[in-house]
């Protein structure tokens, strides 16, 4: 398997505006989780900045990118051939020329065709051409987004450079809160000074590590990118499947603390055990063994506010006991993972041989 690590930047800053917007739930994940994280007086800083800001176009921004940030490699593509240690900013990250939108339009279209309406690239074509008002409809019925994430995925389809210039102006705008904060400064000479210090294969030990923990079995056909990032450098987005390759986000450290070293059955079992001690959780999780959902649907489904089932599903997550399908939002049990936990309990207890 190909496995290639680098710093594409615009991942640190989506990883701040999904703190920005998620803080509460980010912090009661990591401290259940028993990680000591104090956010940096940066991205304390950039967070009140971005919040301030009540202009409708900035809140529609920041809203679809932390609701699309799984897009990202599509909406900001890399245009040369990734090499390891590779360091890409955010400013060569904007392709605005009509090929690169027609290229980023493609690819999204090929991804929303078959993760959202389950159709071949050619006929969502056809409909867009011929029956744009059923791809409309097709779009606002769109589960777990908001309104502003379904205006900009209408954008894309039907009016592609409106939209990549909506994206492109906001993002430099935004840029503008990320550097004046300090927190761009930081990350970079944080990472890239941890790339350049360090082999490319203290990463990689890493997310060996990582797919140890997790029980993850991938597709060795496809290459892996993986990049690092400090805005929360405790917290990994998870690892996302693309049609050509598979994508892992690290916190810097998550690589050098968290996952450095082979982490041990015992505790792996444990954590886990914590998880599902709670309640909600294993109430969560029984709902989802029955049928995958949304989490609009376990917010009617327990009657709790949002940001509490986000906190609980980031704490599902974390543990590996479920999968969030980054292009349906469809939540469902990891099966793997709770026959990995039941096998480690006869282990541990040596109940191998009792019947």
């Amino acid at each position: 398997m190909e496995i290639i690590t680098g710093y594409f930047e615009i991942y640190d800053l989506t990883m701040a505006i999904q703190f920005s917007l998620n803080t509460g739930p980010v912090e009661k994940v990591l401290k259940t989780l028993g990680v000591d994280y104090e956010p940096s007086s940066q991205l304390l800083e950039f967070r009140e900045t971005l919040l301030k800001d009540e202009e409708w176009s900035t809140r529609m921004y920041i809203t679809f990118m932390n609701e699309l940030g799984v897009m990202a490699p599509i909406l900001f593509p890399i245009r040369q051939k990734l090499q390891d240690g590779m360091q890409v900013t955010i400013e060569e990250s904007l392709n605005v020329t009509e090929e690169g939108i027609e290229l980023i339009r493609d690819r999204f279209i090929q991804v929303f065709a078959d993760r959202r309406l389950k159709i071949s690239h050619d006929e969502l074509n056809r409909m867009i051409s011929e029956e744009p008002q059923k791809v409309s409809k097709a779009i606002e019925a769109i589960g777990g987004v908001s309104p502003d994430t379904v205006w900009f995925v209408h954008q894309l389809l039907f009016f592609p450079k409106t939209a990549m210039d909506f994206l492109s102006s906001k993002t430099m705008k935004i840029l503008n809160y990320y550097e004046g904060s300090g927190l761009r400064g930081l990350n970079t000479r944080l990472v890239k000074g941890y790339i350049e210090s360090s082999s490319s294969q203290k990463i990689k030990d890493a997310f060996s590590n990582y797919l140890d923990y997790y029980d993850i079995v991938l597709d060795e056909t496809k290459p892996v990118y993986i990049t690092l990032q400090n805005s929360v450098p405790h917290t990994n987005s998870g690892l996302m499947t693309y049609p050509t390759f598979h994508l892992l986000i690290m916190g810097l450290e998550e690589v050098t603390e968290d996952f450095s070293g082979r982490i041990p059955q015992e505790v792996r079992l444990r954590s886990l055990l914590k998880v599902l001690s709670d309640e909600t959780r294993f109430k969560i999780l029984k709902r989802l063994s029955k049928e995958p959902a949304l989490q609009k649907d376990l917010v009617e489904f327990t009657g709790l506010a949002k940001s509490t089932i986000s906190y609980h599903m980031g704490l599902l997550f974390k543990s590996s006991l479920i999968d969030v399908d980054p292009f349906s939002s469809i939540i469902c049990v990891r099966k793997e993972t709770v026959r990995r936990a039941a096998a480690d309990i006869r282990n541990l207890l040596n109940l191998r041989d009792m019947k």
